[in-house]
């Protein structure tokens, strides 16, 4: 069975050299490694030109202009060898035997797609709002982040809808589709650790629209998407995302408790804090609630 693992990277070039060397590290190598640089207008093109060279177990394909996380997967699997194809992203590092035991499962030939858990910074880091956004302890739900796939089940569904990329959630897309022809496994021994970030108020506020898919997903597939092994985050099949109630209705109560304690640990950001707490909050909501009356849904 051929293997292939695959990033699609674009202007992070510091995070994505710390994941080139952690690829290189895996005890069980695959048969190759796809580098789509989506468009980097930094260095990026300079040090992959420099790593094809040095190593030709890399495989490099520049797009001209960025087009997406999505497009950039497309392009993976148009060029990929393999029979099994693993994703991870340009800003998380691979542990020794991540690609050992995300391709395990797929022995068993009903498995057509496998996810790990991914971490922020380490297994031990308990991860703080907006951290957790990127975290997938379980691993409970299929994450592009560490995600496995079998490539011939792309020729029954087709490749990734890159119009879902603006909700930063291709990835759920494509797991109901998938669900139709096959089987997931969920490995928690299979693990990444995503790099720390830098968030400010726009990569915030920008991953706020990303609980907004659902309405479009109910739409689109029905009750399918409550019928799966990997469950959304939706209450009573309507409610998305219920605990921002739950934090909007005792905000007065807890505000000033979070104002405290943001004055007590440095004044980090006030800007930051208040984007954290009454802003991205409101906002997912609103972002929810847009979709849902566009979509004709009934989902809150």
């Amino acid at each position: 069975m051929i293997t292939t693992v695959a990033i699609s990277t674009y202007n992070r070039r510091e995070y994505l050299e710390k994941c080139v060397k952690s690829l290189k590290a895996l005890d069980h190598f695959p048969d190759e490694i796809i580098i789509i640089n989506d468009g980097s207008t930094d260095s990026s093109k300079e040090y992959l030109e420099k790593l094809k060279l040095a190593d030709h177990r890399f495989k490099i394909i520049h797009h001209e202009k960025n087009q997406g996380l999505s497009a950039g997967r497309n392009t993976a699997i148009r060029h990929a060898k393999g029979d099994i194809i693993a994703f991870t992203d340009d800003d998380c590092i691979v542990t020794p035997q991540w690609f050992a035991e995300l391709q395990g499962p797929f022995a068993n030939g009903s498995i057509v797609c496998a996810y790990g858990q991914v971490f922020y910074r380490s297994a031990n880091y308990h991860g703080y709002f907006p951290e957790r956004i990127v975290q997938n302890k379980g691993p409970r739900w299929p994450m592009g982040a560490n995600i496995a796939y079998r490539r011939s089940a792309f020729k029954q569904v087709g490749l990734f809808d890159t119009k879902f990329f603006k909700y930063n959630n291709e990835d759920s897309e494509m797991a109901f589709r998938l669900a139709r022809v096959g089987k997931f496994a969920a490995i928690s021994s299979a693990i990444v650790y995503h790099q720390e970030m830098q968030w400010n108020c726009g990569s915030l506020l920008r991953s706020a629209r990303n609980a907004s898919v659902w309405p479009v997903l109910y739409k689109k597939y029905g009750k399918h998407i409550f019928q799966q092994q990997f469950y959304p985050p939706i209450r009573l099949r309507h409610v998305v995302n219920a605990r921002d109630y739950l934090y909007i209705i005792t905000l007065p109560l807890f505000l000033p408790i979070l104002l405290m304690r943001y004055l007590l640990h440095g004044k980090r950001n006030l800007k930051m804090f208040f984007c954290k707490w009454p802003i991205y909050l409101f906002t997912r909501r609103a972002f929810i609630w847009f979709e849902a009356i566009r979509n004709g849904v009934f989902m809150i």
